[in-house]
């Protein structure tokens, strides 16, 4: 059973009108979930329309475009992007693009996400997410490797590793866990000297942690794809966490360009497009984390980014647990 299933109760009013008439349908959301409209409710109800219902049920309720900024724009544009998670493509639904096109107008944060999936987002797919993790315990640590023994001989004695992010860049960083709390490290490192991608790998990147940190946990890491950060990334965006609700389909999907925009130093404002063409020259690296601490982690999320040049580095390296 999913979170979705357990929660469906509130909604099944709505549920209930699908398919129906729009317009009576857009009038019992206004009427049902007015003062739900930036909250979670809607969220969910648009999450389950696209779990529960065939998308031929769903298409008739685009013919009714949202005309101010209400429960009914807010459900039009979620279910959108649920349907688009799913791996719906609606660029040649005329409903849709009109849909898009009065939620441009209306300003709606979800209006500049694409009608279908871009290449970063291959593996992305809402339909097999779940909300419960898997805790991890105790393991054996080796020690750190140390940072004064990697930089001999790799950079000039007056030119080490420097955080050079600001607060917007770590805030854009750890969009996708946002509802998780502060993140342990969300930085932009530039470093001595050009890095290969192979080198994080055996993961000097230890040497970077702030001393607090890297005296708690290792990371060891291997390369990957941008598909599968930009996965990773919706995923916790979309799905629970220990004391707070997930995003959601739509703004999963926009928390999670976002991070990788920070990650990858995109101006501010580019498009989803836009990010996929600079996201897609940076090398990528996922972390697995082994802890000191004895607590259990429900959920734990590392990611490196390397710049095309190989200066300058972005870490992404956080927790959800108890």
């Amino acid at each position: 059973m999913t979170v979705h299933e357990r929660r469906g109760g509130p909604h099944e009013r709505a549920l209930a009108r699908v398919p129906g008439d729009a317009a009576s349908l857009a009038e019992l959301v206004r009427d049902q979930y007015a003062d739900e409209r930036q909250g979670g409710r809607v969220r969910d109800l648009a999450a389950l329309l696209a779990e529960r219902r065939r998308v031929h049920h769903l298409v008739p309720l685009l013919e009714h475009p949202p005309e101010e900024p209400d429960a009914w724009a807010e459900l039009v544009a979620c279910l959108i992007q649920e349907l688009v998670a799913r791996r719906r493509t609606l660029v040649r639904v005329p409903a849709a693009a009109r849909c898009a096109d009065a939620l441009r107008g209306l300003g709606h944060p979800l209006a500049g996400l694409p009608l279908k999936r871009t290449r970063g987002e291959r593996r992305m797919d809402a339909a097999v997410l779940g909300p419960g993790w898997t805790p991890r315990g105790e393991q054996a640590l080796p020690e750190p490797p140390e940072r004064d023994a990697w930089l001999a001989g790799r950079g000039s004695p007056d030119h080490e590793p420097r955080i050079v992010s600001t607060r917007e860049d770590e805030r854009r960083i750890a969009s996708a866990v946002e509802h998780w709390g502060a993140p342990e490290v969300a930085a932009v490192i530039e470093l001595p000297r050009r890095i290969d991608p192979q080198e994080l790998t055996p993961l000097e990147v230890n040497a970077f942690l702030p001393g607090a940190l890297s005296a708690q946990i290792a990371l060891y890491g291997a390369m990957t794809s941008l598909d599968t950060v930009v996965n990773e990334l919706f995923a916790v965006a979309y799905c629970d966490a220990s004391y707070s609700p997930g995003l959601r389909g739509g703004y999963g999907r926009l928390a999670a360009w976002q991070s990788v925009a920070g990650l990858v130093r995109a101006p501010a404002g580019a498009s989803v497009h836009r990010i996929n063409e600079l996201a897609a020259r940076w090398r990528w690296t996922m972390f697995r984390i082994i802890r000191r601490q004895p607590y259990w982690v429900y959920r734990e999320l590392a990611i490196g980014a390397l710049s095309p040049r190989g200066t300058v580095l972005s870490l992404l390296v956080t927790h959800d647990t108890d």
